[in-house]
């Protein structure tokens, strides 16, 4: 979560597959095996919220 050009910015995870960063666990071995695609870990979902006062609020919900 930042901002961008004065507006909020925030990344939602993937639904179908995440990206395994190198500096996470197993993620060398992600990136030296030709790619940091990961099918295994589950899906996960971002909902944002903006209310009336235009603030905007995100849940991350993991999908098992």
């Amino acid at each position: 979560m930042t901002t961008f050009a004065g507006r909020p910015l925030v990344v939602a995870p993937g639904v179908m597959s995440t990206l395994t960063l190198p500096w996470e666990t197993g993620g060398d071995a992600g990136w030296a095996e030709g790619g940091p695609l990961d099918r295994d870990r589950p899906p996960a979902l971002a909902f944002h919220v903006v209310d009336d006062q235009r603030r905007l609020t995100t849940h991350f919900r993991l999908c098992p």
